[in-house]
């Protein structure tokens, strides 16, 4: 055992030539430590073998499982092996992004080795994108204005989003803005388990796999962090943690930061900010008993940009000149000003996940709460005469109308106001080789959209916009004019119940159960000729079995089958008069059936000295595959819904990644997808011949290639991804073409041995200084499908109609970015 612990800890300690003797002499024994392997799974009734974290969680098998530390020597360990005040220790297995893995089921972790050397501003769905099957796409660099994430051929609307036990993605409309939740300083770690959610995932859109996502932990001493930066398109950012270390003796320790960010939109004029408070409180009795209260605040002033939704056509007449105006004219009254074509939104995410145990019996309850205030901005030219639902009305007055004219410029702004709350509570109990648990889960989600129009001012800037009651245009009878107002309320409970089974002292374990989750919608929409009530009771029945085999201490198998669906969001209820003839323009429906699946897969790990790697296959069955797509009313975006009908998916999944090789980790993901449609798509009376074509954003191919060299003083990380082209419509005439894309950082620590460094070190605690760029080519292209549809040409249905096309639109890629950030501890 010494001499494989030895074999591990070379690379280290090359990286480390040079260097103080006290801190590499920290780093190996804290190394050789962890490195340490359990003794065969205790006897019933001891306390280590009653461990057990929520089900679903990765746990070193017997024979791998490391001795257990007492929080103070795991906090020492922690500080000693870490190169830099980002929580960077230069040995996590491929530069941080691949991690050892147990569960039944393929999942992928990334680390702070990775997420420190990317740029602060990024937003999570960007630090998962080399893995296996991950398809990450942005309309600017960080992920603020627009991003999209896809998990075999699956998009985040069918992925679980889960932040600390609470879900990210609301359960009415599924809406998420991942980058407003955390700073990426103050992540602790974030997996991706495609296929399919937890038992214990608080989410009712988990069909298409589990999105998890952690904050750090307060550290046990006084210090923080500081960093900012400044790089292309007039940005800077601020960022400032402090670490209040324990609170005297009593267990209680915490952290707060604050950040602050403007740049310009990404594309053309337009100037935005957004500002961000985390904290947590944490207090801990022991390993096995804690409480903690995790909170963040966002307010944030976005683009909300004319080139997100680009038609084949637009792109190839406009290209990269398909931006907003700089400068407002009141004779010509423009509607593409910057400042009428702003988000503007706050938010806030609160958590207070807590776990006890007691002998054999374990508990773990997480209350939440979020709240999510968001306002788009369009500017458009509101008519006098038009309906409100179905009621016609004239003489609308519109501020700065010209005289002799039938309209005057607006903005329409599209409000969405939601409340959440909620909890979830599971207990374990351990009867040693088997471990029975039971969970609940219940959330209550009240969301408010209103479409109306506000005046404009003579520089062009709208009287509010943040769509204030009181500035709200009005008809002639006083009443605000809405061209969207419905509230819906959406109430979930969810049971489950499973067991855990370990034989072979450990070698073995598999873990199955059952979830049965409960969903009512109540929708009230309050324009005049819709009706007044939709009302929705959905049942989900999701069985789940799987298990995983230690060969020797190496190598391990893995298979499991599971279950998933996603409930048809809110706007399937709601629907939609056109303003300018009183007619549907969608109508709504409370007989949709849910998306539906049924997944396997089997696979092969390997976990050795130098080399840590997976191999999976999957098959996928879906019935009433959910395609969430938009269309427009004006300048005005709606929400419309397609059944895919069934959809087959079978291919296989890969990831390598090695340990410290004279200071590189090379990583290697790829994913190789066969999808198709199982049917003929309904298309008005008619159905179109789908069957057998290939599915909607599912590409062949995904690959990645991660490079990172770090020998404690300088690194660099670069990044490939590449992925094969994906069709945007079920006819599979026209695609989204393929595309690769890298990425580059790179930086220098200040060393702690050199003159400087000393001189420093009473201070600032490992200062840095990092480039990182996007889009190291300047590729410019089309990033993700943003608007799928039927057919984008006029085609023959199976009856013989002609079913006219219409053209999907797709999001641009983000274009060569640069920023420069240096940072500090303290």
């Amino acid at each position: 055992m010494a001499s494989r612990g030895k074999l591990r800890e070379l690379p280290l300690r090359l990286s480390l030539a040079g260097g103080s003797a006290l801190l590499p002499a920290m780093l190996l024994l804290s190394a050789a430590v962890a490195r340490q392997p359990a003794q065969a799974v205790p006897a019933k009734g001891r306390a280590a073998a009653s461990h057990r974290p929520r089900a679903g969680a990765t746990v070193p098998p017997a024979g791998r499982r490391r001795a257990a530390l007492p929080p103070q020597a795991e906090a020492i360990t922690v500080q000693g092996a870490t190169l830099g005040a980002d929580g960077v220790n230069g040995r996590a297995p491929g530069g941080g992004l691949i991690r050892p893995q147990t569960a039944p089921k393929a999942r992928s972790t990334i680390s702070q080795d990775y997420i420190a050397k990317q740029a602060p501003a990024q937003n999570a769905y960007n630090l998962v994108k080399m893995a296996p099957g991950v398809v990450v796409a942005n309309t600017d660099p960080a992920g603020h204005e627009k991003s999209a994430l896809s998990m075999r051929g699956l998009t985040q609307d069918e992925i679980a989003n889960v932040y600390e036990g609470m879900p990210l993605s609301s359960v009415g409309g599924y809406n998420l803005d991942l980058a407003w939740v955390i700073d990426t300083e103050n992540i602790g770690s974030i997996s991706v388990q495609p296929g399919s959610a937890g038992l214990d995932s608080p989410a009712i859109n988990g069909s298409g796999g589990l999105f998890s996502l952690s904050m750090r932990d307060p550290s046990r001493t006084f210090g923080g962090l500081a960093d900012v930066g400044a790089g292309s398109r007039d940005y800077t950012r601020q960022f400032f943690r402090v670490d209040t270390g324990e609170w005297g003796h009593s267990g209680i320790r915490s952290f707060i930061s604050v950040s602050n960010q403007h740049d310009s939109f990404y594309r053309g004029p337009g100037q935005e900010s957004f500002q961000h408070v985390d904290f947590k409180i944490l207090k801990e009795w022991d390993e096995n008993n804690r409480i903690a209260l995790i909170g963040g605040f966002m307010r944030g002033l976005a683009g909300n940009e004319p080139y997100w939704n680009t038609t084949m056509a637009n792109w190839r007449r406009y290209g990269w000149s398909n931006q907003l105006a700089r400068y407002y004219d009141p004779g010509t009254q423009n509607t593409d000003y910057w400042k009428l074509n702003w988000l503007h939104s706050r938010t806030y995410n609160i958590v207070a996940p807590m776990h006890f145990k007691a002998g054999r019996v374990s508990f773990d309850f997480t209350p939440y709460t979020a709240y999510n205030d968001k306002v788009y901005g369009s500017g458009t030219d509101l008519n006098n005469d038009l309906y409100y639902g179905n009621q016609f009305v004239t003489g609308m007055v519109i501020p700065g109308q010209h005289p002799g004219t039938t309209s005057g410029i607006a903005e329409s702004y599209s409000s969405l106001n939601e409340m959440r709350g909620g909890f979830s509570a599971r207990t374990i109990v351990d009867l040693g080789a088997n471990k029975p648990f039971i969970g609940y889960w219940y959330d209550y989600d009240n969301a408010t959209d209103l479409t109306g129009f506000t005046g404009v001012y003579q520089d062009g800037s709208p009287y509010t916009p943040w769509g204030y009651l009181s500035k709200t245009l009005r008809m002639p009878d006083g009443r605000p004019y809405y061209t969207t107002d419905y509230s819906d309320i959406t109430q979930t409970n969810a049971l489950y119940a499973g067991d855990t089974l370990s034989l072979l002292q450990g070698r073995f374990v598999a873990e199955g159960g059952m979830r049965v989750t409960m969903i009512n919608r109540d929708a009230t929409q309050r324009l005049p000729g819709l009706p007044y009530k939709y009302g929705l009771n959905e049942l989900q029945l999701l069985p789940q079995l799987g298990a995983h085999y230690q060969i020797d201490r190496n190598w391990q198998v893995f298979a499991g089958v599971a279950t998933g669906a996603k409930a048809p969001p809110d706007s399937y209820l709601i629907s939609t008069l056109n303003p300018n003839t009183g007619q549907y323009a969608y109508r709504g429906n409370a007989a949709v059936k849910q998306e539906y699946s049924i997944s396997e897969e089997a696979g092969l790990r390997y976990d050795g000295t130098l080399l840590v790697g997976s191999l999976t296959y999957f098959h996928y069955n879906f019935t009433n595959r959910q395609i969430s797509t938009y269309g427009y009313l004006g300048n005005e975006q709606i929400a419309e819904n397609l059944n895919g009908g069934g959809q087959t998916s079978d291919g296989f999944d890969a990831e390598i990644g090695t340990r410290p090789i004279h200071h590189f980790r090379p990583y290697v993901s790829a994913q190789y997808l066969h999808s198709t449609i199982d049917n003929n798509i309904r298309a008005g009376n008619d159905y179109l011949p789908t069957k057998g074509k290939t599915a909607i954003n599912s590409p062949e191919w995904t690959t990645s290639l991660g490079i990172d060299w770090d020998n404690g003083t300088f690194f660099w990380n670069y990044g490939l991804t590449y992925f094969s082209k994906q069709y945007s419509t079920f006819m599979n005439d026209e695609a989204l073409p393929s595309l690769v894309t890298m990425n580059l950082t790179v930086g220098a620590r200040l060393p702690k041995t050199g003159w400087l460094g000393r001189r420093t070190s009473s201070v600032f605690k490992s200062p840095e200084i990092m480039l990182w760029i996007n889009n190291l080519a300047d590729t410019k292209a089309y990033s993700a499908i943003n608007s799928p549809r039927l057919n984008a040409r006029t085609t023959r249905g199976i009856f013989g109609t002609e079913i006219a096309g219409q053209a999907p639109t797709y999001n641009t890629l983000s274009h060569f970015y640069a920023i420069v950030t240096f940072r500090t501890g303290f």
